[in-house]
């Protein structure tokens, strides 16, 4: 896959397309979703950032571009930050061949799909407090711990889950193929329009074989970060989109709107909140475009992927907050799904990395502060 200026300027036309297909339905619409993620596969898209001796192509900045558009086209695909961005990233950094040649191909069709099992109850996803610990057997590893806030454990096939190496006492991945009657679910009533189900898990001696294991027992913090940084990317991405989709629609109904014989577009209550939230996704996309990069060169980037991750997703949210504003009552409605893309975006300022950590992170390796944790 070749990402020149033509190439990038068609693939996010393909994904824009793709978005806007699905702009009438509620994101929790777990049918629209599935179908979506179909469309995504055939197109190709879920492979990109994906190694191209794995059937992939582009690098993270292209990734980026792809789930903006499909968010900015009006439908967002949760799943591309899960499969492609963290599993597949890890994969393709610390992977075996073998684990490569199995997974990664599957990942980049969007017929294999991925969940990440990091989140505790006790610990959130500070990692140097994750309790779930992984034993060394005579045939691989047994596993015992509680995972919670874990999307898609349902509707996927395997589990990239992060664990305590019980040796060391530093971080190991392991996957598990799913499902498997071993793990213990219960459902996580979350009341945001989210197509993905989240789940607890509880594993209670589940044993893995030996090639469960990705990377080095007890060395994954690195690992860990491979995927954590580009998922914040990911959701960052999303959020420039959906403010991006929220901000088309409140301005074309800004001019289309007459109250009092003007259009309400032509109030600067109503046109500096938007003029404002235009600014704030436009700064915040280049905040994306450079932790990006950084990241495709090798590094980990993670204070620029915190940053952009911040600035994104409050510029989303306060693009989707000034067009419920501008569509008043209607913003409420069905009709217009603004509503349900405010609460999507709200979401996001608190998951996968609440802001506060994502501050933490910027406070120490930004500025050098002492930890507060």
């Amino acid at each position: 896959m070749s990402t020149g200026t033509e190439e990038r300027a068609a693939l996010a036309d393909l994904a824009f397309r793709i978005g806007a297909t699905y702009a009438g339905r509620s994101l929790g619409d777990e049918k629209a979703a599935e179908e979506q993620w179909r469309d995504i596969g055939r197109a190709g898209l879920a492979a990109v950032s994906l190694p191209e001796s794995h059937g992939g192509g582009g690098d993270m900045a292209d990734l980026c571009l792809v789930v903006e558009r499909l968010a900015a086209g009006g439908y967002p695909a949760p799943k591309l930050t899960i499969s492609t961005a963290v599993a597949g990233s890890i994969l393709a950094r610390h992977g075996t061949p073998e684990q490569r040649d199995r997974w990664l191909p599957g990942i980049g069709s969007g017929e294999l799909r991925f969940c990440f099992a990091i989140t505790e109850p006790g610990a959130g996803s500070n990692s140097a407090n994750l309790a779930t610990r992984a034993e060394r057997t005579a045939t691989g590893w047994r596993v015992t711990g509680e995972k919670t806030y874990i999307s898609a454990v349902d509707s996927s096939d395997v589990m990239v889950l992060v664990a305590r190496d019980a040796a060391s006492g530093g971080l190991s991945l392991l996957s598990i193929d799913l499902p498997d009657d071993r793990l213990a679910l219960t459902p996580v009533d979350v009341h945001v329009p989210v197509a993905e189900n989240q789940w607890t898990v509880f594993l209670d001696g589940v044993d893995l074989p030996a090639d469960a294991l990705i990377g080095e027992p007890g060395r994954g913090m690195r690992a860990v970060f491979d995927g954590l940084n580009p998922e914040r990317l990911v959701v960052a991405s999303q959020a420039v989109g959906i403010g991006r989709w929220c901000l088309a629609r409140a301005a074309a109904y800004a001019n289309e709107r007459v109250v009092f014989d003007v259009p309400i577009g032509s109030h600067q209550a109503v046109a500096h909140p938007l003029a404002e939230s235009y600014v704030a996704l436009e700064a915040a996309w280049a905040l994306v475009g450079r932790a990006a990069r950084l990241y495709s060169g090798g590094g980990q980037a993670g204070l620029e992927s915190n940053v952009a991750k911040i600035a994104a997703c409050d510029a989303g949210l306060k693009a989707a907050d000034a067009a419920l504003q501008s569509f008043g009552g209607s913003g409420f409605t069905g009709e217009s799904m603004m509503f349900d893309r405010f609460a999507y975006l709200r979401l996001l300022r608190s998951v996968p990395v609440s802001r506060e950590m994502a501050l933490n992170h910027v406070a120490t390796a930004g500025l050098g502060l002492p930890r507060s944790y």
